[in-house]
């Protein structure tokens, strides 16, 4: 009798503890809810009270840079052909240059005699005629007959490629021309055709 009345007593014991704390989780959230209905009563700006809402998201969004984002994920332009002194083309007997880089251009950056020169032996600034492919990619055509008239020959005919910083990429970023990860500087590339 004695173990029945004492299970008795720790069953309604356990039930008491539990039945406290359920009705002390209950008096909580009508608490917090009050707090923070009057919380939201006293920043909503009503006359007469002394909270009110600054509203600084307007202010902020007209100091944001509007090409911030564009320049976040943009690639500093490089040029990535030609890289060695025998990438060069013909078409039929002209030099044919093409240049590639590793972003789309803006192409009205980049003008034959401006921003692209090729110094010949006998023609420094060789005038030339640039044909995009796309907007990574152009080529360089020689605007003279054929080779022998920008080209000395001893035995072979070196000569220079040159692009400035002027060149710049879609998103405005000049070219990283020197290779040091940073805009700017001229790229230059000595070529030579075999005689």
């Amino acid at each position: 009798m004695k173990k029945r009345v004492l299970a008795m007593v720790m069953v309604l014991c356990v039930a008491g503890i539990a039945y406290a704390f359920a009705a002390q989780d209950q008096k909580a959230d009508p608490l917090k809810t009050n707090s923070a209905t009057e919380l939201q009563k006293a920043v909503s700006g009503k006359p007469g009270s002394d909270v009110t809402i600054r509203k600084t998201v307007p202010f902020k969004s007209e100091r944001v840079d509007r090409d911030a984002a564009k320049l976040a994920n943009a690639v500093l332009p490089k040029v990535i052909y030609p890289t060695m002194t025998h990438h060069i083309g013909y078409e039929g007997k002209k030099f044919a240059m093409t240049v590639r880089f590793n972003t789309d251009m803006d192409r009205t950056t980049v003008i034959a005699g401006g921003t692209v020169v090729l110094d010949f032996p006998k023609a420094a600034n060789a005038p030339g005629q640039i044909t995009w492919k796309n907007d990574r990619e152009f080529t360089w055509v020689q605007q003279s007959d054929d080779r022998f008239v920008v080209c000395t020959y001893d035995p072979d005919c070196e000569f220079k490629l040159t692009l400035k910083d002027g060149i710049r990429s879609k998103e405005g970023l000049k070219l990283d021309g020197d290779n040091d990860g940073k805009q700017g500087g001229v790229y230059t590339l000595w070529l030579i055709d075999l005689g």
